[in-house]
């Protein structure tokens, strides 16, 4: 009897290890809702590498010199430009607030890229180094998709962000973006 008493047990024992595994497996694949696509078998999701390149020109501009010898600067910009993207013409905006000392620094901001079909936005941070006696610049950094709207409401990706401008501040940027985009079917 007391074989049989802790055979039961052990049943039990099993068959409860069993359902607290099949919990926790269900849980893995489904997972908390996040805003991001589940990448559960339910949800086919597709992974692509697309980028645009464009040159961006200066719409406006705010900046300060501080400092002895006013050497750090501070401020927005903003920039207009066409991309294509995606299979579509899209205007596009750049917004970007800068900190720099002597040109190099830090930048962040956002890139909204609008058409007939939806609309994109874009979150941008990364470096600038000042190019040789303070002609041209360079950036690079990274950028995520903050969303979408219409066709593209379920957008969702990451990548690089990088440009170059050539003459003295105020010039055109040449801005090129790659990313890595994740877009659930």
């Amino acid at each position: 009897m007391v074989a049989t008493e802790s055979q039961a047990w052990h049943a039990r024992s099993v068959r409860v290890a069993v359902a607290l595994l099949v919990l926790l497996l269900a849980a893995c694949t489904t997972g908390p809702s996040t805003g991001t696509p589940s990448t559960s078998p339910s949800t086919p999701v597709s992974k692509r590498t697309q980028q645009f390149e464009s040159v961006f020109v200066l719409q406006d501009q705010k900046i300060r010199a501080v400092g002895s010898a006013q050497e750090k600067t501070y401020g927005m910009a903003e920039y207009a430009a066409r991309v294509d993207f995606l299979d579509n013409r899209f205007k596009a905006e750049m917004l970007v607030a800068s900190d720099y000392v002597k040109g190099n620094g830090t930048f962040e901001g956002f890139v909204t890229l609008e058409s007939r079909k939806g609309d994109i936005g874009l979150r941008i941070t990364g470096i600038t180094t000042a190019g040789d006696q303070g002609r041209g610049s360079s950036y690079s950094g990274e950028t995520e998709i903050i969303g979408g709207t219409g066709e593209y409401d379920n957008l969702a990706g990451r990548g690089q962000f990088s440009g170059q401008r050539i003459g003295a501040p105020g010039t055109p940027v040449n801005v090129q973006v790659k990313l890595e985009l994740i877009d659930p079917k």
